[in-house]
């Protein structure tokens, strides 16, 4: 009922570093204290930003692709950017092609998680290659993107029905149910 107040930049901008925080606080848990099933280690940010984009939409899981993608790029080493663009491109493949689809459809997080997973490695394959030494795509494939598609798509259902309650009840949606 009240008029939204549009932010002051002081509070965006402490917004923006606590969420980057976090991210680097995600990240820091997935590197070093996650166990690694059959030593695949699984991929919690990615996850994450993929059921950001299909929950909050593009923008705003675009945001939590670049400071997740940064961050893991410090933690892991790696050329400043690869993982924050890899990142980006599993957001914009999870999410583009189905917004259209309704948030309550299950298959939801299923294929956008096949979707943004197989464009994250397909564009971080592409990127080592480029920016480090060549990648063999067979190998590639079968020892690192096929084990991390499959450990993405077991807990990405649950995580998205989690992040989905969550952001319902933070924006004040009340269930109805219909008899």
């Amino acid at each position: 009922m009240g008029v939204d107040k549009p932010r002051r930049i002081e509070e965006r901008f402490v917004r923006e570093i606590i969420l980057a925080l976090v991210l680097f606080g995600v990240v820091m848990v997935q590197t070093t204290v996650l166990p690694r099933p059959l030593e695949i280690a699984p991929n919690i940010l990615l996850m994450l930003v993929i059921c950001r984009a299909l929950v909050s939409g593009l923008p705003n899981a675009a945001r939590w692709a670049f400071y997740g993608g940064l961050s893991l790029d410090i933690c892991a080493g790696s050329t400043l950017g690869t993982h924050a663009l890899a990142l980006l491109a599993a957001v914009i493949c999870a999410g583009l092609p189905l917004t259209r689809l309704h948030r309550e459809n299950w298959l939801l997080p299923l294929v956008g998680g096949l979707f943004g997973t197989l464009a994250y490695h397909g564009v971080l394959a592409l990127l080592t290659t480029l920016l480090v030494a060549p990648v063999p795509i067979e190998t590639y494939a079968v020892i690192v993107a096929v084990p991390n598609l499959v450990i993405t798509l077991i807990p990405v259902l649950p995580l998205f029905l989690v992040m989905r309650w969550f952001v319902s009840r933070q924006r004040g949606e009340v269930p109805m149910d219909l008899y």
